[in-house]
Parts: C-alpha cells; sequence; structure tokens
C-alpha cells in the first residue's frame, strides 16, 4: 500500500522501526522542521518525555507510537504519554500511515481550499464596493501582484480578429509604458489565446515559442524572465489576458497559486463581460420604445434603491416618459410641502408655477435648460402666498425608461444671492456715479477697478487699463512708490491711510492733471491685497483761482484809482482858495508897481507861476481817470499830461 503523496520529510521515523523507506532520526531534537507525520518506536525502557520533547520540536505534528507486539499495559502507556495513535505490527503501521498520511494531505488541500476560498470571498467583497470596472480591473492586478509575489501585472483586452491588444490597467500606473501593443510582438499572448487555457513561461529567455523575439528581449534593460498569462473570456472567446511578468525566472508555478489565478481571471471575466453586455444593452433600449406599462413596471423596481433616496438630503423623484411622477423620496415631499405617496401620479410639470412649467417641459424632454452641471432653477407655488424656488436637475434614464430629478431649496439661498447683488450693484453704480475718480490695483501694480471720472479725468477708458496696465503708470515717475512709502507710514493719516495731498497724475495724452489725492490699502488679515485712491481734478478749481486772483488784482486797482480821484478831487478844492488869493494880491502889487520899478520882474514871476499853478489844480479837480510815468529812482508818478475828465475840479 503506498502512501499518498507529501512533501518529502513530511513522514519521518524516531528509532528502530521497520520501514526502510522513510527518514530515520535518533532524537526529537534532530527532526526536521517539515516532518508532519512522526513514526515514534515505543519501549517501556524510552525516557518517558520523549512525547513532550516531540512537541516542543514540531508543535503542529501527528505522533503515531509504534508497537512491536500488542498488549493492553503498552497500549495504555502510549495513550498516556499523549500519542496521537498506537500501531503494532507492520502492516498495521503501513495502514496508520497511509490513514494519517490521507488525512494531512486531506487537511491541507482543505487549507488550500479555505485559503482560496477566502481569498475569492474578499475579492467579492472589493468588487461588490467598487464595482465600476476600472475598479474591478484594478483590484484584480492587486490581487494578483500580491498573490504571485511578482514585479508586473497587467490586464489586456483584445478585440477579436484584430492584431493590436490594449493595455488597461497595470498594478503600478507608472508602469504602463504603451497603450497599444501588437500581438505578433508577444507570441505566449498569442499562444494563450489559441489555446484559450493558461500560459506559462519560466524563462523566456530559454523557451522555444519566444524564440522570434528572443533579440528583442536580450536587448531590453530589464527583460522579463518569468510570464504567466491568464484567459479572460467572455461567450467561449478570449477578449484580454491577466498577464503576469517577473524579472526572476522559476522552476514551477504552484498549483494553489495557478487555481487562485484561474479564479482571479474567471472573476474578472465576469465583470468585463457585464460591462460588455451593460453596453450592448444599453444600446439596445436606445433604439426601442417601450410601452408604457412596462416602464411603469421597470420605474417600479426602483422602489428596491428607496432606503438609499430615503437618505439623502436631496428631494429625489423619478417619473417616466410622459412626466408622471412614479416615485418620490421623503426629501422630496419635505420641499415640495406633500405627502410623497401623494405625489405619485402627479405630472411633475403641473407642480410648477407661471415660466418655470415651459422650462420644465423642455427639460423632461432632454433639452439642455441649465448651467453647466444641468441644474435649472424653477419656482413651485405652495399654497396661495408662498413659493419656493429648487434648483433642479433632469437625467434621462435608458434602464427603465424614465428621467431622474434631483433638486433641494434653495429659496433662501437665491433671496440672499439677489440682495448681495442688488448691494453689489448699488456699490457699482456709486463707485461709477462718484464726481470723484476712484482708481484700485492689487498690491503688485495691476489695475482692478476704474470708474468713469477716471476716465473723464485721464483719457483712458476702463477697458483698456483693468486688467492691463499697472497703476504705476498714471504717476509720474517714482510717484507711485511714494505714496507707497507714504501709505505703510504712520505720519500721514495712519498706517494703511494717506490723508488729502497734492499730486499729479499722467494722462492718457501725458500731460500732467493736477489733483488731490486720498488713499488707503486693503487688508485681508494681516495682509495687504489693494490699494484704492480716490483723487479730485484741480485743474477748474486752479483756473477759477487764477480768475479771482486776477479780478482782485483789478479790484485793487479800481480802489486805488477811485482813492487817486477823491483825493486829487479834495486837493483840488483845498489848493483852489488860498491860489486865488496870491493870484489876486500878486495882480493888485503887479498893478500898483511901474514898469521900471526893479520888484516889477518878481512880482511878474508870482502871477505867472500862480496862473500855471492854478491850471495844474484845475487839471487835478478833472481827475477821472489816469496814468502814471516813470520818475527818479525807478518809482511812478502821475502823469498830469494825460489826466482824463472834463468837468472842472471843485
Amino acid at each position: 500500500m503506498s502512501l499518498p503523496l507529501l512533501p518529502a520529510g513530511s513522514v519521518v521515523v524516531l528509532g528502530e522501526v521497520p520501514r526502510a523507506d522513510l527518514p530515520r532520526y535518533a532524537t526529537p531534537e534532530a527532526l526536521p522542521d517539515g516532518a508532519r507525520l512522526v513514526v515514534v518506536e515505543s519501549r517501556a525502557e524510552r525516557p518517558a518525555d520523549t512525547v513532550a520533547r516531540v512537541r516542543r520540536r514540531l508543535p503542529e505534528a501527528r505522533l503515531i507510537a509504534w508497537l512491536a507486539a500488542p498488549s493492553d499495559e503498552a497500549v495504555a502507556r502510549c495513550i498516556d504519554r499523549g500519542f496521537d495513535d498506537v500501531s503494532f505490527g507492520e502492516r498495521h503501521l503501513e495502514h496508520c500511515l497511509w490513514r494519517w498520511s490521507r488525512n494531512l494531505e486531506l487537511a491541507e488541500r482543505n487549507a488550500e481550499q479555505q485559503e482560496i476560498h477566502r481569498g475569492l470571498v474578499n475579492l467579492l467583497e472589493e468588487i461588490n464596493e467598487r464595482p465600476e470596472l476600472a475598479d474591478v480591473l484594478c483590484t484584480s492586478v492587486l490581487r494578483m501582484s500580491e498573490l504571485f509575489d511578482i514585479d508586473r501585472v497587467s490586464v489586456v483586452l483584445l478585440k477579436p480578429g484584430e492584431e493590436v491588444a490594449f493595455v488597461v490597467a497595470e498594478h503600478e500606473e507608472a508602469l504602463i509604458e504603451n497603450l497599444v501593443i501588437r500581438i505578433s510582438d508577444y507570441p505566449e499572448l498569442r499562444a494563450m489565446i489559441e489555446r484559450r487555457q493558461p500560459v506559462v513561461i519560466p524563462d523566456t529567455l530559454g523557451e522555444n515559442l519566444l524564440s522570434g523575439v528572443r533579440q528583442k528581449l536580450e536587448r531590453a534593460k530589464a527583460p522579463p524572465r518569468l510570464s504567466v498569462l491568464f484567459p479572460l473570456m467572455h461567450h467561449g472567446e478570449v477578449v484580454g489576458a491577466l498577464f503576469l511578468r517577473d524579472k526572476q525566472p522559476r522552476a514551477h508555478v504552484e498549483e494553489r497559486l495557478m487555481r487562485m489565478g484561474q479564479l482571479i481571471a474567471v472573476v474578472t471575466s465576469v465583470a468585463i463581460g457585464a460591462a460588455l453586455e451593460q453596453d450592448t444593452l444599453q444600446s439596445e433600449q436606445r433604439a426601442l420604445k417601450r410601452k408604457k406599462a412596462e416602464v411603469d413596471e421597470k420605474i417600479a423596481g426602483l422602489q428596491q434603491f428607496s432606503d438609499f433616496f430615503a437618505q439623502s438630503h436631496d428631494g429625489i423623484v423619478v417619473t417616466d416618459e410622459q412626466g408622471a411622477i412614479r416615485y418620490a423620496n421623503a426629501a422630496a415631499g419635505t420641499v415640495l410641502a406633500r405627502d410623497p405617496q401623494a405625489l405619485q401620479g402627479l405630472s411633475f410639470v403641473s407642480l410648477l408655477g407661471g415660466r418655470s412649467r415651459v422650462i420644465g417641459e423642455r427639460a423632461l424632454g432632454g433639452e439642455s435648460v441649465g448651467d453647466k452641471f444641468g441644474y435649472v432653477d424653477l419656482a413651485v407655488p405652495i399654497g396661495d402666498e408662498r413659493e419656493v424656488i429648487i434648483s433642479a436637475a433632469a437625467r434621462k434614464m435608458e434602464q427603465p425608461a424614465g428621467v431622474l430629478i434631483s433638486f433641494r431649496d434653495v429659496t433662501e439661498l437665491r433671496e440672499l444671492e439677489a440682495e448681495l447683488k442688488q448691494t453689489k450693484e448699488f456699490l457699482e453704480n456709486l463707485i461709477q456715479s462718484s464726481v470723484d475718480a476712484i482708481v484700485a490695483a492689487e498690491v503688485t501694480g495691476p489695475i482692478i477697478l476704474f470708474n468713469r471720472a477716471a476716465e473723464r479725468i485721464l483719457g483712458y477708458s476702463a477697458r483698456e487699463v483693468v486688467g492691463r496696465m499697472n497703476v504705476a503708470t498714471i504717476y509720474p515717475p517714482d510717484e507711485a512708490r511714494d505714496v507707497m512709502r507714504r501709505l505703510r507710514s504712520d505720519a500721514y493719516g495712519g498706517r494703511g491711510r494717506l490723508e488729502m495731498t497734492r499730486k499729479d497724475l499722467v494722462a492718457k495724452d501725458g500731460t500732467l492733471v493736477p489733483v488731490s489725492l486720498t488713499a488707503a490699502v486693503i487688508y485681508e488679515g494681516e495682509r495687504e491685497v489693494a490699494t484704492v485712491g480716490v483723487f479730485t481734478d484741480l485743474r477748474e478749481r486752479l483756473k477759477i483761482e487764477e480768475r479771482l486772483d486776477q479780478v482782485q488784482r483789478q479790484l485793487q486797482t479800481s480802489e486805488r484809482q477811485a482813492v487817486a480821484v477823491e483825493l486829487a478831487g479834495a486837493a483840488a478844492h483845498e489848493l483852489n482858495q488860498p491860489l486865488t488869493s496870491i493870484l489876486g494880491y500878486a495882480e493888485m502889487l503887479r498893478r500898483r508897481l511901474p514898469d521900471g520899478d526893479p520888484n516889477r520882474k518878481p512880482v511878474d514871476v508870482i502871477c505867472r507861476e500862480s496862473e500855471r499853478m492854478a491850471e495844474i489844480v484845475k487839471k487835478i479837480g478833472q481827475i477821472t481817470a489816469y496814468e502814471t510815468k516813470p520818475y527818479v529812482g525807478g518809482s511812478q508818478i502821475l502823469d498830469l499830461g494825460a489826466v482824463g475828465g472834463d468837468e472842472p475840479a471843485k
């Protein structure tokens, strides 16, 4: 009777036992690590601690006591010492060895099957958690990599009849070198396709199958030495392969690993098949129109997902192709202020109000009516006095045919957005309507705000300035740096503020525009993010001031002239009487003196000069306007020769 096939060294002998075909050892300490079944020669004089020593050496091994001749006393002694079994005689020992070897083999196979089962269960659980095809392929290559402890695991997909294949997954994405490969460059892949069975190449450099590409393999920097391929099948056709490669050759691949690899390949094949079937099914469904009864039946099948939908905070309704609601979750009932059961059978569009009905009909018809994500605002009347705004997205369903609508109440959000928009528009209008120019810029210089007053003053349009021009451009050289220096100082109104100061700005035509400037730094926390300047054009004000100065000077001149005229009149009046007396007495004295009198000549001079003075006084009395003429020392005196006036001085 031959023993079941067990690894070498699994069955050994301790002592003198009549089995020449088994390894024999003298002491428990000499037993090999791989021993699973130990036959121990049992006799009365053998030390009592033999079993304990073997147990310490090999805790998992099974111990069989061998007795040359049976006796009740010897059997009892063996049982007391802790043996797992007792044999006596050669035939009985052979039977015991066969039975225990068979049990060990079955136990190992059972453990192997359990390991495979656990691995398969774990794989299925992972796939169930992430059922998308890409995730399934990723899971498969990762499990293969862990199972075989191999350098590279790939998923290669094929199209029957074509000479190219596609590498769609790697256990490390960085390993993907070419997404498209030629089957002629991989003879092992072609052999797997033809055989429809796994292909194992222990060493690629010594395999005849790869003789046609050996030179290419030898030229590679790190050519693969081990190749294992598991076919991926669908409807009896090879649609792909799990392709394992390693830099180190292997003498053989364990049968256990091969079975596990085949199971993973089967599961992967099912996932690929499901994806192919899904594509086919969707193509067929797009070409067919189902009857309303079939639609109702299939949409009703969505009830199995109601537990998932019920947990959603968004309202979810499912309609048929005509727009009648077939399912509504609790959140939908809350938003629409109706019992979810009462919503079933109603037209979703009928719940909307005003123009929203038209938009809703277009959305259910498959038109794009929302934002880039497909969301659109719809108005839902609640009673007679209240209206709710919902943000809804409609998605066509192919299987079963219908429309899935998800939505949420955004009434408060839209009201807040409207208020913010109104505030924003008000502030923008306020800024644009300001008579003062307002210019804001990022702290690095680019202009971000340029109101209409700034356009008017500097001649630029906001379009050619905002985002395109640096704020330093509108200042003379180094003036922008001076403004920032003042803003960051505490001496000009406090840090981050600049009190009103006189500056010149550069207009578009290059002219300097005098302005009155105030500025501030805008902060986010402690960080400077922008600056804003408010300035007033001083050109008109300066012109007005200049005109006022001129008028003031003219007024001062007029006042001086009026004073001069009044002074001249008063002087003429005051001088006229004494001068008249002088002229009278002088004329009287001249008449009394004869012509030869020596005093006659001085009296004539007095009379002549008095008349001359009288003429001058007369002119002074007639002054209404006058001119001046240069005099000694650079001064100006009244030019009586140019005195105007027709009236005599009084």
